[in-house]
């Protein structure tokens, strides 16, 4: 494998990049080397949809050595300050609750602030899956329509399916909704639903900003729809052999699959 010379910011996906979907095991030797990366300088950033919570579980031994975004490019932070949040406004994301309770039966949603996420049976697939798989902090409410969550910042809403959300979501849901706001397929089973303005590629760009580090000097990591363009905009940026087709025609190199821990052999490759 080539060595990548000018690298000064790592930005990876995680589910389907670095581990299987829905979990907190991760070989260990990526820490050790986050660790070396970030003690020359090259700043690393765990880029999910995700919940914070989730991120830091998974990145504990380096958790304050790294930059995370969160549920889908939402939320910018570090494990002490909080950089950069986008919010919906309560009156777009009730009303997609409303039409995914209404109108797409076998669909379950989950919506997120900051800090806690927020579903209203915690006896479903989604929730129990999220809580003991993923590490979420999610809790349940008897109805995710009542006026006490208007003042939460919600910065997503997530519509889940077991096994094909995006074709769910095709016939009412993703044509009434992709002007309004921003909608990333992130696996067979989630659709996220973010602000405009609020995905990975801007989350990107902020961080590139907020550090002074170019396009150029970037690579990033991904598998699935909701990487393409975090992709396109880096001077580096490798798909997973275990990728979609069109995100490995996006990225600009395909390394090995997660299975065979293809990042982490890039990243090696940096030291």
């Amino acid at each position: 494998m080539r060595r990548i010379l000018m690298i000064k910011l790592i930005v990876t996906d995680i589910d389907g990049t670095l581990v299987k979907d829905g979990t907190l095991d991760i070989n260990p030797e990526y820490m050790d080397v986050i660790k070396k990366l970030t003690e020359k300088g090259i700043h690393f950033v765990a880029c999910s949809g995700r919940q914070y919570c989730s991120e830091r579980q998974l990145f504990a031994p380096v958790k304050d050595k790294i930059f995370f975004i969160s549920d889908g490019g939402t939320l910018i932070r570090t494990s002490e300050e909080i950089l950069k949040v986008h919010t919906l406004s309560a009156e777009i994301w009730k009303n997609m609750a409303r039409m995914a309770k209404k109108e797409m039966p076998g669909c379950d949603y989950f919506i997120s602030s900051p800090d806690v996420s927020y579903a209203e049976n915690a006896k479903t697939p989604m929730f129990r899956w999220l809580h003991d798989s993923y590490g979420y902090d999610i809790r349940e409410v008897p109805d995710l329509l009542e006026p006490s969550f208007e003042n939460e910042q919600i910065m997503k809403i997530a519509i889940y399916n077991t096994d094909h959300c995006e074709e769910k979501c095709a016939p009412v849901f993703t044509p009434y909704w992709k002007d309004k706001v921003n909608m990333a397929c992130a696996g067979k089973e989630w659709m996220d639903c973010t602000p405009h303005g609020a995905d990975k590629k801007s989350a990107v760009a902020f961080l590139q900003e907020y550090l002074g580090i170019s396009p150029e000097e970037t690579c990033t990591f991904g598998d699935n729809i909701n990487d393409i363009e975090m992709l396109k905009n880096a001077g580096y940026s490798y798909a997973v052999a275990n990728a979609r087709e069109e995100v490995q025609a996006a990225a600009k190199a395909v390394c090995p699959s997660y299975l065979e821990d293809g990042v982490l052999q890039v990243l090696k490759s940096l030291l």
